[in-house]
């Protein structure tokens, strides 16, 4: 690696569309349309750190607090696990817990009451 020109690993999102498509009940729990914060970016990873932020912090009922507990504490195990092995330039591994990101994330959308 240069002075001036770095090499990076990174993961990102390609189309934030994809995630409203493919998780729209977790997307509305995130960023609830009524709330009127500008949200720069609103991919994959983001909507997993506002979530593990969201279960802690904002209000929602005893239900979706109860069958998001679980898989928001492994989506937070897992982008703990991505950014280490992002660091460690392993994207083998990388690409393995994004795989598993997004399959607990199907999870949790899975479960949510429909509301």
């Amino acid at each position: 690696m240069g002075k001036v020109l770095q090499v990076r690993v990174w993961a990102t999102t390609y189309d934030e569309d994809d995630v409203l498509r493919e998780w729209p009940r977790l997307h509305r729990l995130a960023w609830p349309e009524e709330d009127s914060v500008y949200v720069a970016k609103q991919g994959v990873l983001e909507l997993i750190d506002t979530l593990v932020d969201a279960h802690r912090f904002a209000d929602w009922s005893a239900e979706v607090k109860d069958v998001t507990a679980e898989g928001l504490q492994r989506l937070d195990k897992l982008r703990q696990e991505l950014d280490a092995a992002l660091a460690d330039w392993d994207p083998a591994r990388a690409n393995k817990l994004t795989d598993q990101m997004e399959d607990v994330l199907t999870g949790i959308e899975k479960v949510l009451p429909k509301a």
